[in-house]
């Protein structure tokens, strides 16, 4: 496991974007957005969202559950838009995480026990209840096999939507699960916060214990699993296939030196890597079983520079960033 990032607050549900590499993370803790990763390694964006849960994607526009108003909202420069206002619950036991399937919002009205389906204008195109309280969904994003999931917290339960209407059991027993995901394989993966399991259910084995209230679950771009300890503060990465990794923040390089970055595989994991692409440097030694390879980085004329690499496997694609000067 990697720790990609500490010191959040409350961090809940996230969301892998796969433009840049980065996730964005809800603080349920302040209502911030943090963008983990990319040159920065962190940053947040300037909108307050009440109490921040489930985040989603369609086009360019994120969408962001806001708990404590039992709304959907959108981004919009240094503010937000309210794209669906949701009766609250007295209790304030509100909605929690959303998801896209490209085109609509999958938003689970979780205290009232009914997932809608919402077009980016707010419209709700259809509904589906019968449900105890709905608190994730997973939304059978880039053609991965698999209906849509909707975790059912009082239910302990993960359930399958049809296409017709309805809905079937996927797995039971799974006290407070709070989000669900299927990877590329079919495997159903949840997270149980009270007894702090990432499980497997399609396995039944456990993928991951001893999290301090495991929240939000996605995968990056070569199906590692991505996870938040709300807790502990943290986001993790548990490598299932390989990550990379790099030098420190700005680091200070004589001239016409070179920068290995490592590789991290999962056991197991023997797939060919190749570097795609290159930003800002070029390719001195190509990635290979030796667990690193090496880049040539520009010559840096400002404060700091930037490198960016992106390697593919056919797993998927790993971008990885680190700052520099000379």
């Amino acid at each position: 496991m990697i720790v990609l990032a500490s010191g959040l607050s409350g961090p809940d549900d996230l969301l892998y974007l796969a433009a840049d590499g980065t996730v964005m993370v809800g603080e349920h803790g302040d209502g911030r957005l943090a963008i983990v990763g990319g040159p920065s390694r962190l940053k947040r964006l300037p909108q307050v969202i009440g109490e921040a849960e489930g985040i989603a994607q369609i086009g360019s526009t994120i969408y962001v559950a806001d708990q404590l108003h039992n709304r959907v909202v959108a981004l919009t420069g240094s503010g937000v838009r309210t794209v669906i206002q949701l009766q609250p619950d007295p209790n304030g036991l509100n909605l929690d995480g959303i998801a896209s399937n490209g085109t609509q919002l999958i938003v689970p009205d979780s205290p009232h026990g009914t997932v809608l389906f919402v077009d980016p204008s707010g419209h709700v195109t259809a509904r589906q209840t019968g449900f105890s309280r709905p608190a994730g969904v997973w939304a059978n994003p880039a053609g991965q096999p698999g209906p849509y999931l909707i975790a059912d917290e009082n239910a302990s339960a993960v359930y399958a939507l049809k296409n017709a209407g309805g809905f079937t059991l996927v797995a039971g027993n799974l006290p407070g699960v709070d989000d669900v995901a299927r990877d590329a394989r079919g495997h159903v993966l949840v997270t149980l916060p009270g007894l702090g399991i990432l499980r497997d259910v399609t396995t039944g084995g456990n993928v991951a214990a001893g999290l301090r209230n495991p929240q939000g679950l996605d995968f990056d771009g070569a199906q590692n699993l991505l996870v938040t300890e709300s807790d502990n503060g943290r986001v993790d990465l548990i490598v299932r296939t390989f990550a990379l990794r790099v030098p420190g923040a700005a680091v200070r390089l004589l001239p016409g030196q070179g920068v290995c970055l490592g590789i991290t595989r999962a056991r197991g994991y023997a797939a060919p890597l190749s570097v795609g692409q290159i930003t800002g440097a070029t390719l001195t030694r190509a990635p290979s079983g030796s667990g690193s390879f090496e880049v040539l980085p520009q010559p840096c004329a400002a404060a700091v520079c930037t490198v960016a690499v992106i390697v593919t496997s056919p797993a998927g694609r790993e971008l990885a960033y680190f700052t520099y000067r000379d």
